[in-house]
């Protein structure tokens, strides 16, 4: 941990955006933070959902930075100085790497630079939400960490940056084009990975002609790391927004939710949004490119970092970078200097464009501000109450040419070879009001969002998303098609089943190839006897889960193409399936039991015993799986020093939450008037001394959700706490 030196007073003053050195003009300025607190009051619900009420934009912004740094201020504060390019200053060697991307990339320059690029409105906004973080934490000197330092908006703005950086900056970029330029062996019969579920989020809306209210109802279940943090908040300026959703620790907006009139919901998608331009290097001139007929210099500059030593002590650590016209250099051969051009980086307006879809009331003015083009990705799923449902596929991409093999890089001689301009959203796969009643994502491609209404991709560049359809979109699909209309509980029980779709293809095949097997050894025949009785789900109380997916993963390290039936294109939601290899699949059953008996355990152990949802006290059996193996309801239960459970949860203070997957899930029914239901697996706060960092896990665990309080009636009847920040 950083020195507990004294903390550096924070002024109470006119609030200044600090940026007026950097971009040469005045600076915008907010009112005081004594105003900005009198034009907004919190009212925290008995869930300790903050609703805010403000007179004006900026007032709101103050408070709902006051209002997350009061659950998470500790956890800002590292995203936020992460973002700077300062987390190995306050600790240590862990985070160089971090802050030499963040310089590579010159991050906070760059967002500095950027707040002239978005709306005056988003940069008051912007400064507010960092003066209400720092509100709290001067009020707060005594309890939280003396390394914390003032922020500015350009810290938060650099914060929706960071992440670009990091990817552009790490080894994955560098290694392929290592193992293409400079000979490393790649490795042959690659595996089948197309079964193998990135980690991503679930969403669906039904039409009212598939729900028993006749009125649109709309799913959100996003998947991340415990530790990322959700953070659900009600946002209400009268005349200009009236908003209830969640985002992360740290963003100072609303990324996904509803107003009494509309809902939208995000999962991931994958554009590519980034292109490698090789350069070719002038032999003539050491240190020049030629590009554009011309021989260029490449552009050296040198970046310093602050390390933090064990001993307390600091030290500079120093790296030369490039660039060019085109853009940074991530990697040089003698023969050619590689540039990276990402739409990511420039992406300012990022979250300004989430605020937008956040203040509008109908489907047209919706459209109208994702035609901005503001957020670089997702996949968005919309209801509103006027009947409408919608899937749109969401990117900021680039228009390239076609016939060029952009998957690694690309040769570049002249600005020919450079894209320039974006799609408009217009351009994008969108299934709006489907026939068949549904759209879905769970981070498949868009072809695949309802298969009675499928998208045909013959109609876009090769360059836009496709790909094969994964075990868990297809679950989805599946209990979609199980009935013809849903309820508001029937929809709470899909988002929870606990069904292993890779089960219902694999485990009958795995069992009779035992049984037929005349010297299968007695451990896989134990096993076979186990996996028969299974009920094939991931239940707390299901017994045969830890030994499938044991098994799973030792087959599938050993077999490249495991399924006996591959996934196929012309029949998407019911393959694979099946076993490739038989003796394999009976050896790694055998050695599946071996090693959970070793362990000193049983192969009939229910699924819950070896995994719990803590927080303090609480002790609950978990459910749920990685949907890799097919599933919906997916948590991933974390090794944990000391602990024989893996864990999703709280385990000791100063420890990250443990887990990822299913967190926080929100349900809107558009009926009038529209209602919400909702559940924040963690709880509001990572304070662990707050109650509400812990009062919703016995929901989720039992696979219920709590009604979202959106009227005002409803705010006053549940009411905590009620006050300034």
């Amino acid at each position: 941990m950083p020195s507990l030196a004294p903390r550096r007073a924070f002024a109470v003053v006119v609030v200044l955006l600090g940026i007026a050195a950097a971009c040469g003009r005045p600076p915008v300025t907010l009112p005081s933070p004594d105003a900005l607190s009198r034009q907004a009051t919190i009212r925290r619900d008995t869930f300790g959902i903050p609703h805010i009420l403000a007179d004006t934009e900026e007032a709101a912004a103050f408070a709902f930075g006051y209002a997350q740094a009061e659950d998470h201020a500790e956890e800002i504060a590292r995203h936020l100085v992460s973002a700077r390019g300062e987390e190995a200053k306050y600790f240590g060697e862990s985070g160089l790497q971090n802050d030499l991307a963040m310089a590579q990339f010159d991050n906070l320059a760059e967002s500095r630079r950027g707040l002239e690029r978005v709306s005056p409105l988003y940069r008051g906004i912007l400064a507010a939400y960092a003066a209400g973080v720092n509100r709290y934490v001067s009020r707060h000197t005594d309890t939280l960490p003396a390394w914390i330092p003032e922020f500015t908006a350009a810290d938060v703005l650099a914060n929706s940056r960071s992440g670009a950086a990091e990817s552009l900056a790490g080894p994955g970029l560098i290694r392929q084009l290592r193992n293409k330029y400079e000979g490393a062996p790649v490795r042959g019969d690659k595996p089948d990975e197309t079964w193998i579920d990135a980690p991503g989020s679930n969403a669906l809306a039904l039409a009212g002609s598939r729900t028993t209210t006749g009125k649109p109802i709309l799913l959100g279940n996003p998947h991340l790391s415990w530790s990322s943090l959700y953070w659900e908040a009600h946002v209400r300026v009268p005349g200009r927004i009236d908003f209830y959703g969640s985002t992360l620790a740290g963003i100072p907006i609303l990324r996904a939710g509803f107003n009494e009139r509309l809902g939208f919901v995000t999962t991931n998608n994958a554009p590519d949004l980034d292109d490698v331009f090789a350069l070719e290097m002038d032999a003539a001139h050491p240190g020049h490119y030629v590009f554009d007929g011309r021989s260029r210099p490449l552009e050296p500059y040198t970046v310093s970092v602050t390390v933090r030593n064990a001993d307390g002590s600091n030290r500079i650590e120093t790296r030369t970078f490039w660039r060019t016209s085109v853009g940074p250099i991530v990697y040089r051969t003698p023969q050619r200097a590689f540039a990276v051009k990402s739409t990511r980086l420039d992406a300012y307006r990022y979250f300004e464009g989430f605020y937008e879809l956040s203040k509008t009331r109908t489907l047209d003015q919706w459209l109208a501000a994702l035609r901005l083009n503001y957020v670089p990705t997702s996949n968005f799923t919309y209801a509103d109450a006027d009947g409408n449902i919608l899937y749109q596929w969401n990117a900021r991409l680039p228009v390239r040419r076609e016939g060029v093999d952009y998957s690694l890089d690309v040769a570049a001689h002249s600005a020919r070879d450079l894209w320039s301009t974006l799609h408009a959203v217009a351009d994008f796969p969108r299934r709006l009001n489907p026939p068949g009643g549904y759209v879905q994502n769970a981070n498949n491609p868009p072809q695949f969002v309802s298969m009675r209404d499928p998208l045909d991709m013959s109609a876009y560049p090769s360059y836009f998303e496709r790909g094969p359809l994964g075990l868990r979109p297809q679950l989805a699909i599946d209990m979609l098609e199980s009935r013809p209309s849903f309820s508001v509980a029937d929809v709470i029980a899909l988002k929870y089943d606990t069904r292993l779709l890779l089960a219902e293809r694999v485990k009958a095949a795995v069992v009779e190839a035992v049984r037929s097997t005349p010297d299968a050894p007695g451990e896989a025949r134990a096993g076979a006897d186990v996996l028969d009785a299974w009920d094939g789900r991931a239940s707390a109380d299901s017994r045969g889960t830890a030994l499938f997916l044991r098994f799973w993963d030792r087959y599938t390290g050993l077999v490249k193409t495991p399924f006996a039936v591959p996934w196929d294109a012309a029949n998407p939601a019911r393959t694979p399936s099946g076993i490739a290899d038989r003796a394999a699949a009976v050896a790694e059953l055998a050695s599946a039991v071996r090693a959970m008996r070793g362990a000193g355990g049983s192969e009939r152990v229910a699924w819950g015993e070896l995994n719990r949802f803590r927080a303090g006290p609480i002790d609950l059996p978990g459910d749920g799986a990685s949907g890799t193996y097919g599933a919906y309801r997916v948590v991933r239960f974390d090794a944990v020093p000391g602990e024989t459970a893996r864990i999703a949860g709280n385990t000791a203070g100063g420890r990250p939450l443990s887990g990822f997957g299913d967190a926080w899930v929100l349900l809107v029914d558009f009926s009038a008037p529209a209602t919400a239901w909702s559940v924040l697996a963690y709880g509001q706060s990572s304070r662990l001394d707050s109650p509400h960092s812990r009062d919703q896990l016995p929901i989720y665990a039992a696979h219920q959700l709590r009604r979202a309080w959106f009227s005002e009636a409803d705010i006053k009847a549940h009411l905590e706490r009620e006050y300034h920040p």
